[in-house]
């Protein structure tokens, strides 16, 4: 059975089922069965370098030909690196939490990338400038 709903449409997914990007648990391979499954799934950067994502992200690719993404912790001290290696691979989705991702939507935006950002609570814009 297929649920199709605008989000699903929107990310090119069977059933509106985005799996969390946990860090260190949301390998490749658990983001690969995700999408295969018909869902999306998502590999958790956490604080990882960009060689291990790097590493995921090409095996994601060999696993499914299904939509997939990258949740990047803004806090991360390799946030820079681990957003170009997302724009050199064209992610096709980003999530995002902990910090405001607005310098880097544009770009994403530009290449195609879907960007969700995840917001932790009603107080978030008060506690995080928006992005002009």
């Amino acid at each position: 059975m297929k649920l199709q709903t605008k989000l699903c449409d929107l990310l090119g997914i069977q059933y509106p089922i985005l799996q969390g990007g946990m860090a260190w648990v949301s390998t490749a391979e658990l983001a690969a069965a995700v999408s295969e499954a018909g869902g999306l799934g998502i590999i958790g950067s956490g604080q990882a370098p960009p060689e291990w994502l790097e590493e995921q992200i090409n095996i994601v690719k060999k696993l499914t030909k299904k939509p997939f993404g990258v949740n990047v912790m803004m806090m991360s001290p390799y946030m820079e690196q681990v957003m170009q290696l997302i724009l050199d691979e064209r992610v096709p989705v980003v999530t995002t939490g902990a910090g405001n991702p607005g310098k880097f939507i544009p770009g994403l935006k530009e290449i195609g990338t879907k960007v969700i950002p995840v917001i932790p609570s009603v107080a978030w814009p008060s506690v995080w400038p928006r992005a002009g």
